[in-house]
């Protein structure tokens, strides 16, 4: 536009040096006065013609220029008049059409794929590339967790790890990146694989339960049948002693093999809308009870707060138990036990030996126990049943207080 106006200006001057040299020969001679008059029609004709040849042509391409640097893409140039002028001008406006079109097309993919990644139940973590995180969506604000965001600081680019959480959640790590610009750009995949593997335990521990339990069961019944054979033909009595230590330690070992196989046998939840303190005071007798043969102190702190949840109380308090002998054998001296409930939250606290970082990504694996004789059945029970009320858990020793806490939380 800056040329057109100094033509424009030019112009102007022209005319008037030529209009102040008409009326500077008008009284000369009539003569010089027309052939002025003359000169200023022909230089008028000739600015009409230089403008429509040079400074419009000029100016048509200015303000292409001016629309490629704004990124204006809707806008597309007019003809100017001038052949030469117009092949630049038809091919800017086939230039234009197609960038327009592919800048659609590449807002259509990124809109589509910022959708797609927004749905997706995976979570996606972008850093910049000082690996610093830029953006997250949803599902990865939801996974996301102090374990995974320490894992993430460790794991080498192109590399990928699996973690088991303290609250029995599974995922899969992967830091991976992609080229963009010239730029590696890394990002973290975080997928959860807690549903499918625990179907895959439960079915592999299943199966095994149930062939270890058939085959014992059966040679136990047939060796308990031959005993009491025995012992009705024997009259010693170290011989009774000897058959009925026999019994007993045969009937031990149906009761081993029951106990997992009562593991596979949790029934679906029959659930019924109750109050969650009401259903832990039920319980209240037999965990004091339970405390006491073991010298521990146990505290209920229940809200009077009315907590409406979805339980089957059967199987509930099958867990709590189970909890609270936990804690007690964790217990060694001055033994402490404390059971809260908030709304939606039930919280069993016990000052024993705690658990380490390191037992804690493993405590609810199937048959994994840090105790001597332990069987690693009672989390594994724990963990079906309140999966099976679709509560989230988790079982922590706190570095700040060196308590141990089993927070669950209903739906």
């Amino acid at each position: 536009m800056k040329i057109t106006y100094y033509f424009l200006l030019l112009s102007l001057l022209i005319v008037g040096l030529f209009a102040l040299l008409m009326r500077l020969t008008f009284n000369v001679h009539p003569t010089i006065f027309y052939v002025a008059e003359g000169m200023l029609v022909v230089v008028l004709i000739f600015l009409v013609v230089f403008y429509r040849k040079v400074i419009r042509p000029i100016d048509t391409l200015t303000g292409g220029m001016e629309l490629l640097r704004d990124q204006d893409m809707s806008t597309t140039l007019a003809p100017s008049g001038q052949k030469e002028t117009d092949e630049i001008v038809k091919t800017f406006n086939a230039l234009i059409t197609r960038l327009r079109n592919e800048h659609l097309r590449l807002d259509e993919q990124n809109s589509f794929l910022n959708l797609l990644i927004d749905a997706s139940p995976m979570g996606v973590i972008l850093c910049d590339l000082s690996g610093n995180v830029k953006s997250m969506n949803p599902a990865a604000q939801k996974m996301l967790t102090p374990a995974i965001s320490e894992a993430m600081k460790t794991l080498p680019l192109g590399e990928d790890t699996t973690l088991r959480l303290s609250n029995s959640q599974i995922y899969h790590l992967s830091h991976l990146s992609f080229l963009d610009r010239g730029y590696q750009h890394p990002f973290f995949l975080i997928e959860s694989l807690t549903s499918e593997v625990m179907k895959a335990e439960k079915v592999a521990y299943e199966k095994v339960i149930r062939m270890i339990a058939h085959e014992v069961n059966n040679n136990v019944a047939g060796i308990v049948s031959t005993l009491d054979l025995i012992g009705e033909e024997l009259h010693s009595d170290t011989s009774k002693e000897a058959l009925d230590a026999s019994r007993e330690r045969t009937q031990k070992m149906a009761e081993f093999v029951t106990r997992f196989a009562n593991v596979v046998k949790i029934p679906e939840p029959q659930l019924t809308l109750c109050d969650l303190s009401e259903e832990v005071e039920a319980c209240h007798s037999f965990l004091e009870g339970l405390c006491q043969t073991h010298h521990i102190h146990l505290t209920f702190h229940l809200t009077d707060e009315a907590i409406p949840v979805h339980l089957d109380t059967t199987l509930f308090q099958q867990a709590l138990v189970n909890i609270v002998k936990n804690a007690i054998e964790s217990i060694t001296d001055k033994g402490e036990i404390t059971i809260t409930t908030v709304p939606k939250t039930l919280t069993i606290t016990d000052n024993g030996r705690g658990i380490s970082p390191e037992v804690a990504q493993h405590i609810f694996t199937p048959f994994y126990s840090t105790k001597p004789q332990g069987q690693g059945l009672g989390l594994l029970l724990i963990r079906d049943i309140l999966t099976k009320h679709g509560c989230t858990f988790t079982l922590l020793t706190s570095p700040d207080d060196g308590l141990t806490r089993f927070t669950i939380v209903f739906p």
